[in-house]
């Protein structure tokens, strides 16, 4: 984050007297950019260029190709994948019923009729 009075060379004069000056006129960016950098450089372990050949790569020496169909078969992976007997199937949808719901007066003619009977009476 450059201030425009940074690219033009001017410095600018502000008063930094108490605290909230100072956080507001401080150009803190290049502090933070080198902690980033160093951060990054904490949690990778290093520069890349700083190590070995050996502590980049790893030649995996194991043997995964001799290994029987017995143990491949055998694996969590794979038995994931077969049917399980002890959930019962989903069954599918089949669609709305065909019997109709009975169709029940509405409350506002429930009303009206009976209001009419009590007219009458």
């Amino acid at each position: 984050m450059v201030s425009t009075a940074a690219i033009l060379g001017k410095r600018k004069r502000v008063s930094k007297k108490n605290k909230k000056s100072w956080r507001k006129n401080t150009d803190i960016g290049d502090v933070e950019k080198f902690l980033e950098e160093k951060l990054r450089e904490e949690r990778t372990g290093g520069k890349p260029s700083d190590k070995t050949n050996k502590d980049l790569f790893y030649i995996d020496k194991s043997d995964i190709f001799s290994t029987s169909k017995s143990k491949l078969a055998n694996m969590k992976c794979h038995s994931d994948l077969q049917i399980d007997t002890r959930v019962a199937p989903v069954v599918a949808y089949t669609g709305p019923s065909k019997r109709k719901p009975k169709k029940r007066p509405k409350i506002a003619q429930l009303h009206r009729t009976w209001l009419w009977k009590c007219r009458k009476s």
